[in-house]
């Protein structure tokens, strides 16, 4: 696996004993915990659950191809010229990272979900 997965998988570890909890996840598998702790950088500029606020693109429910295409033209040796940070970011994820990463967002509705009510 790769140093940044590692050191966030461990960050994810230790919260989990902290807080008391003695499931960790498996070694072998990429667990939901492990693409939500990663995804969770994306919130900076992206938004919650990639749901930009303002000038930032959105990323929730792009299509997964688009994505992948994206981030791979980030990492890539020649970023696209608009690029700010991201080709930043993403050299330390390989391609297993920027595929669930990808699969992610995409499975995340674009719109908001409506405030719960009694909270």
């Amino acid at each position: 696996m790769r140093p940044v997965f590692n050191a966030l998988r461990s960050a994810a570890m230790a919260t989990a004993l902290v807080a008391g909890s003695t499931a960790l996840p498996a070694a072998s598998a990429q667990s939901t915990l492990d693409i939500t702790v990663l995804a969770g950088a994306c919130a900076n500029c992206h938004g919650t659950d990639g749901r930009s606020p303002g000038g930032i693109p959105t990323i929730a429910g792009r299509p997964e191809s688009i994505l992948v295409e994206k981030l791979r033209a980030f990492k890539s040796d020649t970023p696209p010229a608009d690029t700010t940070i991201m080709n930043r970011l993403v050299k330390g994820f390989g391609d297993d990272d920027l595929r669930a990463l990808a699969r992610h967002f995409s499975q995340i509705s674009a719109s908001t979900p409506p405030a719960k009510k009694g909270l």
